[in-house]
């Protein structure tokens, strides 16, 4: 979880070191949101929440190590997402 809350507050400083770079603060939000979206869109992509019935059967069936390092990789990617999209949205309400 250290891990985790470090790669947010590099995520988190770099878009506000561009924003102030740039003069626009209204960045923060447009980074860190987007940002959040592709970490969630990729971890719901590798959880399989866009599969079908069938293929997520037969992919849960080959490696059972795989699947465990495959979820816990998407519950941080998902994790992660969720961190940035709040951050963007309290960014929002104080700018």
């Amino acid at each position: 979880m250290k891990n985790l809350l470090v790669i947010e507050l590099v995520i988190l400083a770099i878009a506000a070191v561009i924003a102030l770079l740039r003069g626009n603060f209204m960045l923060i939000i447009e980074i860190t949101g987007s940002i959040g979206l592709i970490f969630m869109v990729t971890a719901a992509i590798l959880m399989g929440s866009f599969s079908s019935g069938d293929r997520i059967r037969a992919n849960y069936n080959p490696d059972e190590e795989e699947r465990k390092q495959k979820n816990r990789l998407s519950e941080k990617l998902f994790f992660i997402g969720l961190f940035n999209i709040i951050m963007s949205a309290f960014a929002y309400k104080l700018i």
